[in-house]
């Protein structure tokens, strides 16, 4: 049997593309998934079940569940090398121990916090670690020669909050492995039995940039659990507010990228872009950071009705600067030199961890989540991108997704009317929903259980993970001072990742 048949052999729930297996089953499960092509997504436990979901299409869902053993489960590493991530962070949360799991390090948890495994139902004793963190290294690292270079937050830079331990030779890393945690706030936790306008504002801070699409994916989860659904003004005010921020961010991505290829001029001009699409919006949408604007059962903005006027504004100034960043950023010397041999990342990584996006669309995949929803079919087209898969097609491709958004604001402006799209009114029932959106690293999926009324439970789907083992895998071979750019290119959070 296929895993598909195998999940689906298993005792049916409330939630009909959820089923329960038995330890057998599961074990049935992950030999199948061995040889199957079944698309993975993440991993999670809530402290008496693990689960783990798939999708059999873009649209279609389906999750097995397993409930503990004294603790353990068998791990689903062995054949979904991301899932290695998911459970380091289940067995620190919860001390849910994956049997044969790839690697047993710890994700978040550095031996600093009150209790280990918090949110078990008994958890551990606090731990006793008071010093720097340590940094067990794998095999392959000291293989490679140990630990003799480093790159994070106690190096003194501005980095993102995510250390880079290295196996350099020369000035070439030859293993590279990475330190998460430092940017973990505890989100699991809080979004425990919290209200359900306090778990849609946390949601909207998981990744800074990317606000919209956390809040967007919360809100159908929510939605779909209470078998309620938006109207398609509501929608395309949502488009709205996703396509501006996927341009806001890639134009952040390009002028970091830009800046430290040495390229200050198209650093300068792309920031500048991104502060007159700032100035004009922010007054109609309500803030900068576009942050809790997409809420359960509709959206809340500061001037609605001026949203349609906005975006046709917006995509005439589009029309005024893009065309001239682009051709800068085209024909600036030495900046496609300099980004060219940079990061190289092969398909056959992707289809390995399961990333999607810009950065895999950069490297030949046809992957845009936006093509399977429906609010999508008249304003997205398909486009050709660059196939290399270094940092400068993967900056060409943001750079051509810009002029397509602000095609996409052009276009939706004239069907905005003056409803300001309307609420709907959602009796929080009982039950679990699921909402996915394309965000601008890629698709974005929250999974939602409600209870008495309130958020009982949360799991994320973010591109963070899959991204890390992208980076790690990328590093070797590359410069030590191409690190950076490899790692701005890949779009790596370590807030995403570390919860």
């Amino acid at each position: 049997m296929d895993a598909v048949s195998l999940i689906r052999a298993g005792q049916e729930t409330d939630t009909p593309w959820r089923f329960r297996l038995d330890e057998l089953g599961w074990r049935d499960m992950v030999a199948a998934l061995e040889k199957d092509t079944l698309p993975f997504v993440g991993l999670w436990c809530d402290g008496t079940d693990v689960h783990a979901l798939f999708m059999l299409s873009p649209t279609q869902p389906l999750a097995a569940t397993l409930a503990l053993e004294d603790g353990r489960y068998p791990a689903l590493s062995p054949v979904r090398p991301v899932s290695s991530l998911y459970e380091r962070r289940a067995y620190d949360l919860y001390g849910a121990e994956g049997m044969w799991a790839v690697d047993v390090r710890s994700l978040v948890d550095h031996d600093v916090w009150s209790a280990t495994a918090p949110l078990a139902a008994t958890p551990g004793p606090a731990g006793g670690h008071k010093g720097q963190i340590g940094f067990q290294p794998s095999d392959a690292l000291l293989a490679a020669g140990g630990v003799n270079a480093g790159a994070g937050p106690a190096t003194g830079g501005m980095e993102t909050p995510l250390h880079v331990a290295m196996a350099v030779a020369g000035e070439t890393i030859a293993q590279a492995e990475t330190v998460s945690g430092y940017a973990h706030r505890g989100l699991a936790a809080r979004w425990r039995n919290s209200r359900l306008e306090d778990a849609c504002r946390l949601s909207g801070r998981v990744a800074a940039g990317c606000s919209v699409v956390h809040q967007a994916a919360f809100c159908q989860a929510v939605e779909a659990a209470c078998g309620s659904a938006v109207g398609p003004e509501t929608s395309l005010i949502r488009v709205v507010l996703l396509e501006l921020e996927r341009i806001l961010l890639h134009l952040h991505t390009l002028a970091g990228l830009a800046r430290r290829a040495g390229a200050l001029v198209v650093a300068s001009r792309c920031a500048w872009f991104r502060e007159q699409l700032l100035a004009k919006s922010a007054p109609i949408i309500g803030s900068r950071l576009l942050m809790d604007h997409c809420v359960p059962g509709g959206t809340s903005l500061r001037e609605a009705t001026g949203l349609g006027d906005l975006c046709i504004s917006l995509a005439k100034l589009g029309e005024e600067i893009y065309p001239g960043l682009a051709t800068l950023w085209r024909t600036y010397p030495a900046l496609s030199v300099r980004l060219s041999g940079v990061g190289k990342v092969d398909a056959a990584l992707l289809d390995r961890v399961g990333l999607d996006g810009p950065v895999a669309r950069a490297s030949g995949k046809d992957c845009d989540g936006r093509r399977t929803q429906r609010v999508y079919q008249t304003l997205w087209r398909l486009t050709a991108g660059r196939h290399g898969g270094t940092a400068e097609d993967r900056a060409l491709v943001l750079l051509d997704e810009i002029g397509e958004s602000l095609r996409m604001l052009g276009e939706a402006g004239p069907r905005l009317g003056l409803t300001a799209g309307g609420r709907v009114d959602l009796t929080l029932e009982d039950g679990e929903g699921l909402g996915m959106t394309e965000g601008p690293w890629g698709n974005v999926l929250y999974w939602v259980r409600l209870h008495a009324g309130r958020v009982a439970q949360v799991f994320v789907h973010d591109p963070a993970p899959a991204a890390l083992m992208v980076f790690e895998e990328t590093l070797a071979g590359q410069d030590v001072a191409d690190l950076a750019l490899v790692r701005q290119s890949l779009g790596v959070n370590a807030a995403a990742l570390d919860g």
